[in-house]
Parts: structure tokens; sequence; C-alpha cells
């Protein structure tokens, strides 16, 4: 499946027709909209409609917005619209759309993005917290989630400049992240992890290498948290800024970041493998630089 950006589409007429055959009044709205050449009006200038496609058909769709039906707020962007065709739901393909919304919302500068909506139970799964209740443009009650752009363990204070000058435009912890997003992939993951990965949890099978790669560029110490089949979590503590830029691959689970031993890229580049995934990374962050 693939992720594509109507405006950007070949042929978006065909992708209309299919969102105006969505069971949703919302799709239809949407449909409507796209029709009068209204889209923009509504949601804003830079506002894009995000397509989940299985070949030539639509699979999902949903919007990332600078605005959304809540009139009275300046909270901004969105991500709205969601909608996921009846024959291919209870697979959690929305999460890729919400991702690349995130991703979006990051390379705009935000640290956080909405959702407004009248369901519970239904974002929470996707890291959404509750914040608010809100009135819609029709005076209904709307419950409004917020999503951190950086799904990230530390995100909050990972600020600390680099020290490393041969990555230039990776400033922070948080640039480096962005820069990673495209990275990572079934080749630098894990080998005993690599059928598992997929681009919806890609940073699954990666902290080892990608610690050891933020420690090139920001010094400190990499600590592993133990897990049950015997092998380590690697996270970073820089002079008491502590991230994990893997943390995504856990979900919900909460993991325990104090008191756990260091790791040493002597000791694990000892697997030659792990050595050439490290070498890997390394080399397509550069080609991303």
């Amino acid at each position: 499946m693939d992720i594509l950006e109507y405006g950007n589409t070949v042929n978006p007429s065909w992708w209309k027709a299919q969102i105006g055959e969505s069971d949703w009044v919302a799709g239809q709205y949407l449909y409507q909209l796209l029709q009068e050449n209204r889209f923009h009006q509504l949601t804003g200038n830079r506002s894009r409609l995000l397509l989940l496609t299985d070949g030539s058909k639509l699979a999902a769709f949903c919007t990332y917005a600078e605005r959304d039906d809540t009139p009275d707020t300046d909270l901004t962007p969105w991500i709205g619209f969601v909608y996921t065709y009846p024959e291919y739901r209870g697979r959690r393909l929305m999460g890729r759309l919400i991702s690349r919304a995130k991703e979006l919302a990051r390379e705009d500068g935000f640290d956080t993005i909405y959702i407004s909506t009248g369901e519970t139970g239904l974002y929470e799964k996707y890291g959404a917290e509750y914040l608010t209740m809100m009135k819609d443009t029709r005076g209904a009650n709307s419950r409004i989630y917020r999503l951190n752009t950086y799904g990230f363990y530390g995100w909050e204070q990972a600020v600390i400049r680099a020290e490393n000058p041969e990555f230039p435009g990776i400033e922070t912890p948080r640039d480096l992240y962005r820069k990673l997003w495209q990275a990572w992939s079934a080749e630098t993951c894990a080998p005993r992890m690599r059928a598992d990965w997929t681009v919806e949890n890609r940073t699954l099978g990666q902290c080892s290498i990608t610690a050891f790669l933020a420690q090139e560029i920001f010094g400190g110490r990499v600590y592993g948290i133990p897990l049950s089949d015997g092998n380590y979590h690697c996270y970073n503590d820089v002079s008491g800024c502590v991230f994990d830029l893997t943390s995504e691959q856990f979900g919900l689970e909460k993991l325990s970041y104090t008191g756990n031993p260091e790791q040493h890229r002597e000791t694990h580049f000892l697997k030659q493998e792990k050595k050439e995934r490290y070498e890997a990374l390394k080399t397509a962050l550069k080609l991303s630089l």
C-alpha cells in the first residue's frame, strides 16, 4: 500500500469518485468540497488530503489541515475526515495515515497535532491523549485529542546540541529523529525481528544502532533496559538528558529509564551484522542531509 497526496496524483478524479462512494456523511461532504473546489477554502491553503491506496483502490483517507470544524480555537494543525473503507477495517491501517500526518506536522515545526471527534477509545490506541471538549461548527460537543508529533520518550527535553559537525543539519535529537524516520528500514532492523518490521512499526529492532549513532553525534552514554528475552533495549543519556529515539516500538508499554547498565559499542559491534547495520543506518542518514 502507498500513501498519496490527492493534490499530487495523476488522476485526482479517480480518487475523488471513490471518496464519493464512502458510506459516511463526512466523506460525502469532503467529496462535495473537492467537487466544488472549496477544500482549501475550508481547511486552509497548506492543508493536504492523504490517501492510503491499495493499487487502484482507496483503502482509507484523512486530512492534514490547518483548520477543523472547531471554529473558536487557535489550535493547529489537525487530523480530520478520518475514514477507512469497510473491507479494510480491523487492520489498523489508519495508523499509517496518522504517522504521515504527524510527519508533516514535524516538518512544519509543530510538536503537537489535534483531532476533533465524537468517538471514545478510537484514537487512544494510536497514542492520542484527551485534551478538552469543544463545540463544533454545528454547536455539538466534540472531543479534542492531541498527539505528540515526536513519539519518542524524552522528546520534550531532547534539545541538547550536537557535538559532531560531521552531520550538518542535525542540531538536536529531534532533528535526528526526523531524519531517521526515513532512514530506518528492514535492512537496518535486527535480523531476529526483521520478519515483523513494517513501516507502521519502523523503530522495531533499531535500538542499539540508533542509540550509538546518537552517541556519535551528541556524546553522552548509552544504557540498556533488560528485556525478558535476555537482550537490552538501548537509549541515550547526555548529561542527564534522557531520550529513547526508538521507544515507539513498545506502544503504550511503560519502560524504566533508571538504574540500567551502561552499554558499550565495542561489545555490541563484536557482532558483525550489527556493525554493518550501524554503517548502513549512518550512510542512509548522511544521504538524507
